[in-house]
């Protein structure tokens, strides 16, 4: 009997020390467990410092995890290659000279579940969800959800993560603990490099909107349209279109938004492509194909709007992977243009080339190819940057070229209308031209005075000087009266020829009113200075008949006959003279030179 007592006092004993054993473990795992906090500053890397227990079917209360550890192992690095879905115990110590206030930065994944239970700013634990296809009750900065936690300062306090990520490991989660202090100034830097690229951006969109708006050239509404898919998925990536333009009620489709823009993204860029490059004359081969890629990837982005949520993973990575080939496709039709002579092709090689480094970058990060990294999450923001710029100069070049080649047809219009309405010889207006001139300005003087005079000039002696001399001399006094004429002329003043050796002048300047004076200048002009061929003064003189004052009722025939009429008073008075009409000796059977093209040969 007494040995039996002995035996229950021994076990009784025995149990009593391996209790206490057993709480001494747990209090030296709590206290191991416990995540001490700085009073500024981060803690990275919580996943590796977490209790971890595995729960698939997720079937244990939170509520029970929360004050009992029993199950919760160490984290093991292997549940990097593979985990199911399991719960995360952070056991969070913040020091007593701290406010409590912290703030979780976890990296935007695509979480089939991830809830956060921690308490909130008024102590009541809460859960809140960042699931990829689920209502996100967290911020959204950057490329990070970000959680408020307030914790009672010098004391533990446990929260708990359950997360299941697509990929079936915990490689791509990655969790950073930041006081309030700190992430509001990383808050504020990151928000200042965002207002710089969208500020950037949209002031490129905006100018070659108004530029197409002048211009109505489709290279610059393509681009808009591009560079305006680019903002809005450069919005959805930095979380400022789910915190400040998405409502509510959208917020779970903001990952199938993600997709389908960056879908919308490729195909505007391409259709930039075909209008910037002139891909169907270079590339056609190229552009094809492209073109298939192009629209089996909206198949694929349409498709996952509308598909369930255990299909979405597999047609966003599809998605995914035919953007890519839609890169290659770009990077190789331009590369082919330049090639083929396309300027714009190696231009377009370069700003796409740009923005492929930096996508490949988010891509490989998005199929968890590779750790994650700063550098990779945000250069796409400066590859947008540096593809709208190169884009951007490139259109200013392609207009310049546009407005050169313009230029240059322009100035072969101009040179062959001038040389349509110049006479060959002396370089004046012809007979043509000045009919149309006439009639134009007696249309516009209308109800009004013809304030201009007009003059015939008529060279004295001419025909018996070019028989004897020759016709080259005759040619050379013909370009040597038009220039010494020329010089006498005002700003408005119009010299032509109407064959031969008889010459027109209609003045406009501010000698309209007075011909008679600017006939007399040339008269004497050529008195003081004869012509000359081959060091011999010329025998020639010249006639002028002005007629001025004339009603704008008179058709040009009138004033031609007119005009005719004063020379053939100047020729009758001795010639070498300017004379003004005189209707008083007018000659019946003088009606003036015809505005018929002339019968025989000008010389």
């Amino acid at each position: 009997m007494h040995g039996r007592c002995r035996w229950l006092s021994s076990s009784f004993q025995a149990l009593v020390l391996i209790a206490a054993l057993i709480g001494l473990a747990k209090a030296a795992l709590a206290e191991q467990a416990a995540l001490e906090l700085p009073v500024r500053g981060i803690v990275a890397d919580l996943k590796t410092q977490s209790l971890v227990q595995a729960d698939p079917q997720r079937r244990l209360r939170p509520e029970i995890l929360l004050r009992d550890e029993d199950g919760f192992d160490a984290f093991d690095p292997g549940l990097n290659r593979e985990a199911p879905a399991l719960w995360l115990r952070l056991n969070l110590h913040a020091p007593a000279g701290s406010d409590g206030r912290y703030v979780l930065r976890v990296s935007r994944r695509f979480f089939t579940e991830f809830d956060l239970y921690a308490p909130d700013a008024d102590g009541r634990l809460v859960r809140r969800s960042a699931r990829a296809l689920g209502a996100v009750e967290a911020a959204t900065v950057g490329r990070e959800f970000v959680f408020d936690i307030q914790l009672e300062p010098g004391r533990t306090t446990p929260a708990l993560v359950y997360v299941d990520l697509f990929q079936g490991s915990l490689q791509p989660l990655e969790m950073v603990l930041e006081d309030a202090a700190s992430f509001a100034e990383t808050k504020a830097r990151t928000y200042l490099l965002f207002g710089l690229v969208f500020g950037i951006l949209i002031a490129l969109i905006f100018h070659n909107f108004v530029l197409y708006l002048n211009l109505r050239q489709p290279g610059h509404l393509r681009y808009v349209l591009a560079m305006t898919s680019v903002l809005l998925l450069l919005g959805i990536d930095s979380g400022l279109v789910q915190n400040y333009l998405l409502p509510g009620f959208a917020q779970p489709w903001v990952a199938r938004l993600n997709v389908l823009v960056m879908a919308v993204m490729v195909l505007t860029i391409f259709w930039f492509f075909r209008a910037f490059v002139e891909a169907e004359r270079l590339v056609p081969g190229v552009l094809k194909t492209t073109t298939w890629a192009v629209g089996l990837l909206m198949i694929l982005a349409i498709g996952q709007w509308f598909s369930p949520a255990a299909l979405f993973p597999y047609l966003a990575i599809g998605t995914q992977l035919v953007n890519v080939l839609v890169f290659l496709l770009l990077i190789v039709a331009g590369y082919l243009a330049g090639r083929r002579g396309s300027v714009e092709g190696y231009i377009f090689l370069l700003a796409w080339g740009v923005f492929l480094l930096s996508a490949f970058g988010r891509t490989l990060l998005t199929l968890d190819l590779t750790e994650r990294n700063l550098f990779l999450e945000y250069q796409m923001y400066f590859g947008a940057v540096i593809e709208a710029s190169i884009l951007g100069l490139g259109l200013a070049y392609r207009v310049r070229q546009l407005y050169e080649r313009h230029a240059v047809a322009l100035r072969e219009q101009n040179r062959a209308a001038r040389l349509a309405n110049l006479d060959p010889l002396t370089d004046a207006y012809n007979r043509r031209f000045l009919q149309t001139f006439l009639e134009n300005s007696l249309s516009d003087a209308r109800g009004g005075d013809f304030n201009r005079s007009v003059l015939i000039l008529d060279l004295d002696r001419f025909k018996e000087t070019n028989d004897h001399y020759g016709h080259a001399a005759g040619d050379r006094i013909l370009r040597e009266l038009v220039k010494r004429c020329q010089r006498q002329l005002a700003e408005g003043d119009v010299l032509c020829r109407l064959g031969g050796d008889e010459f027109v002048i209609v003045t406009g300047g501010a000698q309209a009113s007075d011909g008679l004076a600017l006939g007399r200048r040339i008269v004497q002009d050529i008195r003081k200075q004869p012509f000359e061929y081959d060091g011999q003064a010329m025998p020639v003189t010249i006639s002028v008949g002005v007629v001025s004052a004339v009603s704008s009722k008179c058709s040009v025939s009138d004033v031609l006959r007119m005009a005719d009429q004063a020379l053939y008073q100047a020729k009758k008075a001795g010639r070498n003279q300017a004379v003004l009409f005189d209707p008083d000796q007018a000659t019946p059977f003088r009606h003036g030179p015809s505005m018929s093209p002339p019968t025989e040969k000008e010389t």
